[in-house]
Order: C-alpha cells, then sequence, then structure tokens
C-alpha cells in the first residue's frame, strides 16, 4: 500500500497491492523490508540503529526461505523472454527497449557472480548471531542481556551508520532486481474503473492472460478499505469500514467506485 499524490487540485490515491502467487508475496515482502532498512540506517539515533540491526535480521530470514536466487534469476529472465517477444511491434522505442533489456541482463549476470545465497556472509557474522538469539525473547536485547550491543550504540553515530551501511549492502543486487521485477509487473496493470455494489466485487480472471498482483485504488481520504483474495481464476473484494478502530471493521452497504488493475506478464 502507498500513497500517490495526483494534481494539486485531487486528493491523494492510495494503492492496496494484493499478491496472487507466492513468489510475488515474497518479493512484496521483501521490498517492505528494504525500504523500511534505508528508513531505519538512515536515522543515525540509538533507537533506529537497534531498528535497523532487527530489520536485517528480518531480511536474512526472509532471504533463507528456499533458493531465492533462482527465483529472482528466473522471474528476470520470464520478464526478458517477454520483452524480447515485442521487439516487432509497431510504435515501439526499442532504444528504450534495448536499455531495459540490458538492465536485466545486468542484473542476472551480477546474481549469478554472487557466491551462495544473498547475504550468506552476514549469516556467520558472531553480532548479528547473538543479537538474533536474544532477539527471540521480549525484551532480549537490553543492556543487561546484550552488553556488547549496549557498547556498540555507545560508538559514535557516523561509525555505527557506517557498519550498518556496509552490512546492508550485501543486499544490494537482491534489491535492485526484485526492485525491477515488481516495476515491471506494475507497469504491465490493465487498470480500470469499477464499482464494488454494497461493498462487494467479485470478477473471473482471464486464464490466457496471467494476473500475478490485484491493484485496487482509493482516494486517500476514503472512509472504507479494500480487503482482497484471490486466486488465478477469481478475485472477490470486500470494502470494509472501521467507525471506531477499537472495533471489528465491517463491510459497507454504500457503492464503492474504485480503479483496479491487474498486473502480470
Amino acid at each position: 500500500m502507498d500513497a500517490t499524490p495526483t494534481t494539486a487540485n485531487a486528493a491523494p490515491l492510495v494503492h492496496y497491492e494484493q499478491p496472487l502467487n507466492e513468489r510475488i508475496r515474497r518479493f512484496l515482502r521483501l521490498e517492505f523490508l528494504f525500504a523500511q532498512t534505508r528508513y531505519h540506517v538512515g536515522r543515525g539515533d540509538a533507537w533506529a540503529t537497534r531498528d535497523a540491526v532487527a530489520d536485517l535480521q528480518e531480511i536474512l530470514e526472509a532471504l533463507g526461505q528456499g533458493d531465492i536466487k533462482s527465483e529472482i534469476i528466473s522471474e528476470l529472465e520470464r520478464h526478458a523472454a517477454h520483452l524480447e517477444g515485442l521487439r516487432e511491434r509497431e510504435g515501439l522505442d526499442l532504444q528504450q527497449l534495448d536499455a531495459l533489456l540490458a538492465e536485466i541482463r545486468g542484473l542476472v549476470e551480477r546474481l549469478h557472480e554472487q557466491r551462495g545465497q544473498p547475504g550468506a556472509m552476514l549469516r556467520n557474522n558472531e553480532f548479528l548471531i547473538a543479537y538474533r538469539q536474544r532477539n527471540a525473547i521480549p525484551g532480549g536485547t537490553c543492556a543487561f542481556d546484550l552488553p556488547r550491543m549496549h557498547h556498540w550504540l555507545q560508538r559514535p553515530a557516523a561509525e555505527q551508520q557506517a557498519l550498518l551501511q556496509q552490512w546492508y549492502r550485501h543486499f544490494a543486487t537482491v534489491e535492485d532486481a526484485v526492485t525491477m521485477i515488481l516495476r515491471l509487473v506494475r507497469e504491465t496493470g490493465r487498470r480500470g474503473a469499477a464499482t464494488a455494489h454494497e461493498g462487494a466485487y467479485e470478477q473471473s480472471l482471464d486464464a490466457n492472460r496471467p494476473c500475478q498482483m490485484i491493484v485496487v485504488t482509493l482516494p486517500q481520504d476514503s472512509e472504507c478499505f479494500p480487503e482482497i483474495s484471490g486466486s488465478r481464476h477469481r478475485i472477490t473484494i470486500r470494502f470494509l469500514v472501521q467507525p471506531d478502530i477499537d472495533e471489528r471493521p465491517v463491510q459497507t452497504r454504500e457503492d464503492v467506485a474504485f480503479r483496479l488493475a491487474c498486473c502480470g506478464v
């Protein structure tokens, strides 16, 4: 989900994304973790530094689930093959196409050059291992539980940030690749206006035009939000309202106009 400004007189828009397969689900989670880590690494205070270390651990855990490098390479190569198939399309900017293909192939080459899985070297880092072991306990990284971290946090902020950035660079290639894949998926979105009658919307998907992700767009000031579920065959969207944050949200009884995109190659 993100907010996108429109014109000066229009309300900003909010995009709610729902992946329809496990691969895109993993990539979206990684994109979220990378953005969160970059934010905390750049803050410079002790609490943000703690958060950055925790974020790095989450990235390592996410990358450790299966052969993520092979998945990313496979997805990049699939997009490259699709783009090559568009070469004969009339009016296509071939210079832009070739630049995009060169960028994709460069990412594939960088991934092949990496030994092992992304972030493999950090898995043997003693400082991060100690943090991971204590972080499983609520409050387990406090000063008396983890004195080595308490000591490190007394070092100059610039020194801490330099080390965090050094660690984060281990993920640079996979971050660039995931960013490219999600950019390509989002740009293929077949967008259109839709209406959810009494807050409910269903649509069958074209099996001949695979959809990897659904995007629902609403004005930022909308009083409802979507709950999206689906598979490669069908999607269902319920628009919910929550007048009181302490209560369970309920489906609106009003018709809801929104923008819908089916993204995928």
